[in-house]
């Protein structure tokens, strides 16, 4: 990657994370209506064996924390949650995840008509890449969920990023470098933005995820607290002791501001 590209990636980190361009940096597909179905021979028919899409796949299935731990994670004033999901994992690749199989769109010839077919390169909608679930089911709807999905990472303004844990305690990193100078020479010798970005669902909203740490946070028995990139302590609670997603944000925001130094 050219430097040039690596600190335009910076600037699309930062501006995420700092809540600057959010929504201009995300997409807007078609969700579920942009799925279409892959086939295979089945004889001298076809029959749909997975789905594909040419955008961000949604979810066939409601947004769930899972597991009894979340994170808080404090640094220069605000506070960032980071829980388990059951949110499945989604690829843009030419294959499906784990298989060498393309998505065949065509229900007329999907390889039926004898020896010389060849599997296309290309699907008629979406053309050589296309959407599709990583250890997940798919269907018409989307990904199905999973037991064991994706980290969420919230913002102190309850809102969801698509951005990992690694991209978080790196902005951190980051935003300590005095002046420009030492920011320039500290990207030079940490050029590590892969596995930054990752795919939500399509069609998350704010409310899915209010909905979902309600349900959740009741049964956190364990938090824990993070000073910048840095574990500070664990806490325990007893099932039921935090009520709200927002009461857990709060007492994340209090304890960063306790322990935070001026």
């Amino acid at each position: 990657m050219k430097f040039g590209d690596h600190i335009g990636r910076i600037f699309l980190l930062v501006g995420v994370l700092s809540g600057v361009i959010y929504a201009g940096v995300i997409k807007i597909p078609m969700g579920a209506e942009d799925i279409f179905p892959c086939y295979k021979a089945d004889g001298r028919t076809c029959k749909v064996v997975n789905y594909a899409s040419s955008s961000d796949m949604p979810m066939d299935g409601e947004l769930a924390f899972v597991g009894n731990k979340m994170d808080c994670l404090y640094a220069d004033g605000r506070a960032y949650i980071i829980a388990r999901s059951n949110a499945p994992e989604q690829i843009h690749d030419s294959v499906f995840w784990g298989t060498t199989s393309r998505c065949y769109d065509d229900n007329w010839n999907c390889g039926n008509l004898g020896d010389s077919v060849e599997i296309p390169r290309y699907t008629k909608k979406s053309g050589l890449y296309f959407h599709s679930c990583k250890n997940s089911v798919a269907t018409a709807k989307g990904c199905k969920p999973v037991e064991n999905g994706l980290e969420i990472l919230v913002t102190d303004e309850m809102k969801m990023v698509p951005m990992t844990r690694a991209a978080l305690f790196y902005y951190f990193k980051a935003r300590q470098k005095k002046n420009f100078n030492s920011l320039m020479e500290w990207l030079l010798k940490n050029d590590k933005m892969d596995g930054f970005f990752q795919t939500l669902p399509w069609g998350l909203k704010e409310e899915d995820l209010i909905r979902a740490g309600n349900l959740a946070v009741p049964g956190v028995t364990e938090l824990n607290f993070y000073l910048r990139d840095k574990k500070v302590e664990s806490k325990s609670y007893q099932k039921g002791n935090i009520k709200s997603f927002g009461e857990l944000m709060n007492s994340c925001k209090e304890w960063g501001k306790s322990h935070e130094t001026p």
